[in-house]
C-alpha cells in the first residue's frame, strides 16, 4: 500500500494542475450572448473560442497572474487581468458594440460561424492586397522531385526457412550497386533558378538563369507563371496542365454560395493573431478546393493556405495539393515566400509516383522600374548558360536544401554524365550501336550513328518491306532515312522509299527532304518527289480510303517553305508539278474486296499535267511564347487565329493543263468560360473565284461520316451520309463545348461517375443547289488511365442532323482520344 502512495499523489497533483480554470459567459450591452468570441491569454499565446451561447473556458497548468483579451468581430476588444489559483475562477465579460458596421452574410444556420464574417472582411480588402505592389522583381528557386515507388512481391526465401544448399556469402559491393541503381531509378529531379518579373495587374516575365535535370523529368510539375500565378485573391484560379477546369477561390465575391467556412481556432503567431478557417465545398465538384485557410486578424490578408484540388478534374495526377506561405514586409506588403505542390499518380497497383515541387522566393525589389515594352508576348527566356550550370553554382543558388538521398542522386548522376559524355565512352556506344544483329535485320532495323556529328542513318527491317495498298494489294520495298541535328538547332532530314506491287509489278517510290534553317522562327524548306497512289479526298471516311475507286496515280515534284515572319504571323508557300492519270489500267483486286463494298468503277479521265501553287498566311494576335537558346515554344493566345489560303492552277507553264483560283478564309479559337467549361470553334468560307479549267481532282470536298467512329468535330461532320463536293461558294462552321463537369456535378448520383457532358454542332451551306445541312450533338466523356501519365478519353455521342435535300437523321458515335503529353491537351 505504501508503494501506491507516491503514484496516487502524482495523479492527484495532475488532476489539481489541470483543474485550474477561468470560465464564464460573454454578452453584449443588451445581455445577448456573443457566440464564437476569441479569448486570448497574452502570456501563453494561446486561447479559446466561446460557444454559440457565449460560454467559454480557459485552463491553466500553473497558477499566477494572467492577462486575458476578449474580442469578436463587431465589438470593441476588452482586456482584463486575473489571478489564477487553486480554485476555479468565474468571470463574465460584457463587450460593447463597435462603430464598424459589418456586412451581413446569410447562408442557412451555419452563418452564425464567425468565419463567414472573417471571409467577408478578407473579400472587402482583397483588391488592396492585389494592388499592394505595382511591380516587383524577385528571385525564385524551383526544386521539383519525383519519387518512384514499386511494391515488390515477397520472395520465396521470406516464406520460410531454406532447406537447400548454403547461399553464397554476402557481397557488399553488389548490395551497394543495387542501392545505387534503385536510387537512380526511383528519384527524378529538376532544379531551376528564375528571376521573376511582375507588373500589375497580370504581367509576368520569367528569366530562367539555371536549369538542371536529373533522370526522367516528364512527370514533374514546373509552373508557368504567365498561365497561372495561383493567386487566390482572384475570383477564379486557372490551372492549365493540372486541371480541366479552373477553381473558384474561397475569396471570390460569391464564395459563400460555393463554400462552407468554419473557424477552427485563433492562434498567435509571431505576435500576430491568425484565424484558422476550414474550407469545404457545399457540394463536391470540379471547380472547388478544400483545406485550411489562414487569415491575418489585423489586415485580413492571406497568411497561408493548404488546399486540395478536386480529383475528378485532374489531368495527369490522382491527387494534387498546394501549400502557400506569405510573409509581412516592413512596407506592409504580404509577399509569397514559399509554394509547395504535392502530387501523386499510380500505375496499376504496384507502382506509385509521388512528386513535390517547391518554390522559394527571396530578394523582392518592389516598384521596380522596368524598361518600356519589357512585358509583352515573350513571357519567359532561358539563357544559353542555364543548361551548363555546374555543382558550384547550385551550392550558392539553392535556397531549399537537398535531402541526403537527393544529394547522393545528384552525385551519381553527375558522375555518370561525366563518364557518358567522354569521347571514349561515346565512341564505344557508337561502335556497339552500329553493330548489325539478326534482330536488327528482322525487326528493329539497322542504324548507324555518328555521335560527333549528331547524325543517324536508318535502314528499315525486313518486317517493314511489306506494305498494303487498296489498289492491287501487297507491295514490297525498302525504306531508308538520314537525320542530322546541328549545334545551332538546325535540322536536316532525308528519307526515301521504293516498292513494287506484286499484282501489277508497278514500281513506285518517293524521296522527302526537310531542312529547318531557322529554329527560332520555325523556318524550314521541304522537297517531295516521287510516284504514288493518291486519294481524291485524303480526309475522307476510313472505309472510303480502303476503296480502290478513291485513288488515282500521280508523278509529282513539289517544293515548299514555311516561316514565321513576325510573332504570330506565318507564311506557308509551296508549288508542285504533277502528272496525273487514272488507275483504269491496274488490276485493283485485293484481299479486302470481300469485306469492303466497292462497286464503283475507277474514276476515268484523260491524263494531264497540273502546276499548282499554294500561298497561305495565318495570324494569331497576342501569341505568347517562351524563348529557348535555339528554339521558340508557342503557348497560345486569347485571340482567334485568322488564316487565308490562295490555291492556283497555272495554265501554260511546264505544259500545265489546269486553270483555277481558289480562296479560303478561316477563323478558329479556343475560349474558356471559367467554371462553365471550354469551347472551340472553326468557321471557314471558301470559293473558286476562277474555275476556267478545274479538274475532278481539285474540287472542294467534304468528308463522308464514318458509320460508328466520331471524327474531329472541328474539321468534319458526324452525320453527313455522302462525300459532298462543290466548285462554288460555301460556308462551314463547327463548334464543340466541354462542360468539364459543370452540368453533371449538379446531379448527385452521376457526379461520382466522373462523366463529363459535351455538346456542339456544325453547319454547311453551299451556294450550289442552295444546299443547307445542320447537325447538333451531345454526349458524355470519361477519362481513363492507361499508365502513370498516359490518358485516353472515351466519348459516347448522339447526333441529330437535317438538310433541305434530305430527311432528318439520327446517329450514335463513339470516340477514343489520347492526350498529347507534350501539349497537355486533347485533340478536340
Amino acid at each position: 500500500m505504501t508503494r501506491l502512495l507516491p503514484l496516487l499523489s502524482l495523479i492527484l497533483l495532475g488532476l489539481t494542475a489541470v483543474g485550474q480554470s477561468v470560465s464564464g459567459r460573454i454578452v453584449n450591452e443588451f445581455d445577448e450572448p456573443v457566440p464564437f468570441a476569441n479569448v486570448y491569454v497574452r502570456q501563453l499565446e494561446t486561447g479559446a473560442v466561446s460557444d454559440d451561447e457565449g460560454r467559454y473556458t480557459v485552463t491553466f497548468r500553473v497558477d499566477g497572474e494572467y492577462e486575458l483579451v476578449f474580442s469578436s468581430l463587431g465589438y470593441e476588444s476588452r482586456s482584463i487581468r486575473l489571478v489564477v489559483g487553486m480554485e476555479p475562477v468565474t468571470y463574465d465579460v460584457r463587450l460593447l458594440t463597435s462603430g464598424v458596421e459589418l456586412q451581413e452574410i446569410t447562408v442557412s444556420a451555419s452563418a452564425r460561424d464567425p468565419a463567414y464574417a472573417i471571409i467577408g472582411k478578407a473579400i472587402e480588402r482583397k483588391r488592396a492586397h492585389l494592388q499592394a505592389a505595382e511591380s516587383y522583381r524577385t528571385q525564385v528557386y524551383v526544386k521539383a522531385v519525383e519519387e518512384v515507388g514499386e511494391r515488390t512481391p515477397d520472395s520465396p526465401a521470406s516464406l520460410g526457412e531454406s532447406t537447400g544448399p548454403a547461399a553464397p556469402p554476402y557481397d557488399p559491393f553488389a548490395a551497394e550497386e543495387k542501392d545505387a541503381k534503385a536510387l537512380l531509378d526511383g528519384l527524378n529531379m529538376v532544379e531551376m533558378a528564375v528571376q521573376l518579373n511582375y507588373a500589375y495587374p497580370r504581367k509576368f516575365k520569367e528569366e530562367r538563369n539555371a536549369y538542371s535535370a536529373y533522370g526522367d523529368v516528364r512527370g514533374l510539375f514546373v509552373p508557368n507563371f504567365t498561365e497561372t500565378d495561383f493567386n487566390f485573391y482572384r475570383n477564379l484560379v486557372y490551372l492549365p496542365g493540372i486541371s480541366d477546369a479552373p477553381v473558384i477561390s474561397p475569396l471570390s465575391n460569391t464564395s459563400v454560395l460555393t463554400y462552407k467556412f468554419t473557424l477552427e481556432a485563433t492562434d498567435s503567431e509571431n505576435g500576430r493573431l491568425v484565424y484558422r478557417i476550414r474550407v469545404e465545398p457545399r457540394k463536391s465538384g470540379n471547380s472547388t478546393v478544400s483545406g485550411l485557410l489562414f487569415i491575418d486578424a489585423d489586415t485580413y490578408a492571406i497568411n497561408r493556405f493548404d488546399f486540395h484540388f478536386p480529383e475528378g478534374s485532374l489531368v495527369f495526377s490522382d491527387r494534387f495539393q498546394l501549400a502557400q506561405d506569405y510573409a509581412l514586409t516592413a512596407d506592409s506588403i504580404w509577399e509569397v515566400r514559399k509554394q509547395v505542390f504535392t502530387y501523386e499518380t499510380r500505375q496499376g497497383k504496384r507502382k506509385q509516383f509521388r512528386g513535390t515541387t517547391t518554390l522559394s522566393y527571396r530578394d523582392y525589389d518592389y516598384d521596380y522600374a522596368f524598361p518600356d515594352k519589357f512585358f509583352g508576348n515573350e513571357v519567359a527566356v532561358t539563357t544559353a548558360e542555364a543548361y551548363s550550370r555546374d555543382s558550384s553554382y547550385w551550392k550558392t543558388g539553392r535556397t531549399v536544401a537537398l535531402t541526403a538521398e537527393e544529394q547522393r542522386m545528384v552525385y551519381l548522376r553527375d558522375s555518370i554524365d561525366a563518364v557518358t559524355s567522354s569521347r571514349r565512352y561515346q565512341d564505344s556506344i557508337q561502335e556497339l550501336y552500329n553493330r548489325v544483329t539478326l534482330m536488327d535485320l528482322a525487326w528493329d532495323g539497322v542504324g548507324f550513328r555518328n555521335n560527333e556529328k549528331k547524325s543517324h542513318l536508318y535502314i528499315g527491317p525486313v518486317s517493314s518491306l511489306i506494305d498494303f495498298s487498296p489498289v492491287g494489294g501487297w507491295r514490297v520495298g525498302p525504306y531508308v532515312s538520314n537525320y542530322r541535328r546541328y549545334p545551332n538547332g538546325k535540322v536536316l532530314s532525308i528519307s526515301g522509299s521504293v516498292d513494287i506491287g506484286l499484282k501489277n509489278l508497278d514500281v513506285q517510290g518517293k524521296t522527302v527532304t526537310w531542312y529547318r534553317y531557322d529554329p527560332f522562327h520555325m523556318g524550314d524548306v521541304s522537297l517531295w518527289a516521287g510516284r504514288a497512289f493518291e486519294s481524291f479526298n485524303p480526309n475522307d471516311a476510313y472505309l472510303n480510303q480502303l476503296k480502290a475507286s478513291s485513288y488515282f496515280v500521280k508523278d509529282e515534284f513539289r517544293i515548299g517553305q514555311q516561316r514565321e515572319i513576325w510573332n504570330g504571323f506565318y507564311l506557308n508557300t509551296n508549288i508542285g508539278l504533277a502528272d496525273r492519270r487514272p488507275i483504269t489500267g491496274y488490276d485493283t483486286d485485293n484481299i479486302i474486296d470481300g469485306v469492303i463494298d466497292d462497286d464503283a468503277p475507277a474514276v476515268d479521265f484523260d491524263r494531264y499535267q497540273a502546276l499548282i501553287s499554294n500561298v497561305s498566311v495565318s495570324y494569331t494576335p497576342g501569341q505568347r511564347y517562351m524563348r529557348e537558346p535555339n528554339r521558340k515554344v508557342v503557348l497560345g493566345s486569347k485571340w482567334p487565329t485568322f488564316s487565308l489560303l490562295h490555291r492556283r492552277g497555272w495554265s501554260g507553264p511546264l505544259s500545265s493543263d489546269v486553270r483555277f483560283d481558289y480562296l479560303q478564309f478561316a477563323v478558329e479559337q479556343n475560349i474558356t468560360f471559367g467554371a462553365l467549361g471550354q469551347s472551340k470553334y472553326r468557321v471557314q468560307l471558301g470559293e473558286f473565284v476562277n474555275a476556267d479549267d478545274l479538274r475532278y481532282v481539285d474540287i472542294k470536298r467534304f468528308r463522308d461520316s464514318d458509320p460508328l467512329l466520331y471524327s474531329d468535330p472541328l474539321t468534319t461532320f458526324q452525320a453527313l451520309d455522302a462525300s459532298l463536293s462543290t466548285d462554288g461558294l460555301f460556308l462551314e462552321l463547327h463548334h464543340i463545348h466541354h462542360f468539364n463537369g459543370a452540368l453533371i456535378n449538379n446531379i448527385p448520383l452521376l457526379k461520382k461517375t466522373r462523366l463529363r457532358a459535351v455538346a456542339g454542332g456544325g453547319l454547311l451551306w453551299m451556294k450550289e443547289n442552295k444546299f443547307n445541312y445542320q447537325e447538333l450533338f451531345a454526349g458524355v466523356e470519361r477519362v481513363f488511365k492507361l499508365g502513370a501519365r498516359r490518358r485516353v478519353r472515351v466519348g459516347l455521342y448522339g447526333i441529330a442532323a437535317d438538310s433541305n435535300q434530305g430527311t432528318p437523321t439520327a446517329a450514335y458515335k463513339v470516340s477514343f482520344d489520347l492526350i498529347d503529353i507534350w501539349k497537355q491537351d486533347w485533340s478536340f
